[in-house]
């Protein structure tokens, strides 16, 4: 048997097994809330949306200010951008699927909250997807095997694996990942100075917040209930995404490894430094350690231990 072959036979077998495991169970199909904080982030989700075409002012958005080598370097900023909101489309949909076949009637605010969050999704990457657009042009592959690799986390496939706590998902890319994110957008927006990439971010990031509020108000109420295999498999999911994907540069462009970084790191120095919609490495770096802090403190309160990391240039984090 080939190596295709086999690979094939082992995700056959994989998915036969998780049908097995996963037996959609819809009675009684209760709509009572059981999460009030849960319920409230559907509720403002409702009420809180925004159309990427009319509520941007595009027109106002004039690149021909800028030097070209500006406009290229904004160009494949938003375009890597865009690479790394695509994920969310599959993440969301697939964590809204485990909840859906798992959990049987129960967690319904949950999965009325994760149904809007895919479209959510879906805007910011039309935002990022504009503006590289309207800079010069999308480009849709980083042509860098290493930034590719890095790019290609198989997030959905985990949100599916019943051998993976839910809590322990959530805690890894709610918590941590998209916490990270939330606050490298606030970053950009502080030192952003066009009002349309402002406007863009603005309401990215506020859709980012509820996604973070989500996962922590989640987390509030279910990890309290963990037993010591389930809270030890949440430390386990987020100290290796802290470790194996949030160093290895998935967010951050200068945690790429050296061949893998340019011209994308100069390419966001410079759309940070004429304000179009990016941070310095050094603000980064700030955000990504008071993040970390902030996760631990969060975990602190359930009596959770992130264990330190060592990088090579950041040292134990």
């Amino acid at each position: 048997m080939s190596e295709t072959s086999e690979h094939a036979a082992r995700l056959l077998s994989a998915y036969q097994a998780q049908e097995k495991r996963f037996v959609e169970r819809r009675f009684p199909l209760s709509f009572a809330p059981e999460v009030p904080a849960l319920r409230e982030l559907y509720s403002q989700a409702k009420g809180l949306r925004w159309n990427p075409e009319t509520d941007i002012a595009w027109d106002r958005f004039d690149p021909s200010r800028y030097a070209r080598a500006t406009c290229e370097a904004a160009r494949r900023t938003w375009s890597r951008r865009a690479w790394s909101v695509y994920p969310g489309l599959t993440e969301s949909t697939a964590l809204l699927i485990r909840f859906c076949l798992e959990s049987g009637s129960l967690g319904m605010d949950a999965k009325l909250f994760l149904s809007f969050r895919p479209a959510e999704e879906a805007k910011h990457l039309e935002v990022c997807h504009v503006l590289a657009e309207r800079l010069g042009g999308y480009d849709p592959d980083p042509g860098e095997p290493g930034l590719a690799r890095i790019s290609n986390q198989p997030f959905a496939q985990v949100a599916l694996d019943g051998d993976v706590p839910v809590e322990a998902y959530v805690a890894a890319l709610g918590a941590l990942d998209d916490q990270l994110d939330l606050n490298l957008y606030v970053s950009h927006l502080q030192q952003s100075k066009d009002e349309t990439v402002r406007t863009a971010l603005r309401l990215i990031a506020s859709d980012r917040a509820r996604h973070v509020a989500f996962a922590w108000a989640f987390l509030d109420h279910r990890v309290p209930a963990l037993d010591a295999r389930g809270r030890s498999a949440v430390i386990d999911a987020v100290h290796d995404v802290l470790a194996n994907v949030i160093l290895a540069g998935y967010r951050n462009t200068w945690l790429l490894p050296e061949k893998s970084r340019e011209p994308w790191l100069g390419a966001e120095e410079e759309t940070a430094r004429q304000g179009l919609g990016a941070s310095s490495a050094a603000q980064e770096r700030s955000v990504l350690r008071a993040t970390i802090a902030q996760v631990r403190e969060r975990f602190a309160a359930w009596k959770l231990e992130l264990p330190r990391v060592e990088h090579a240039e950041l040292g134990a984090i």
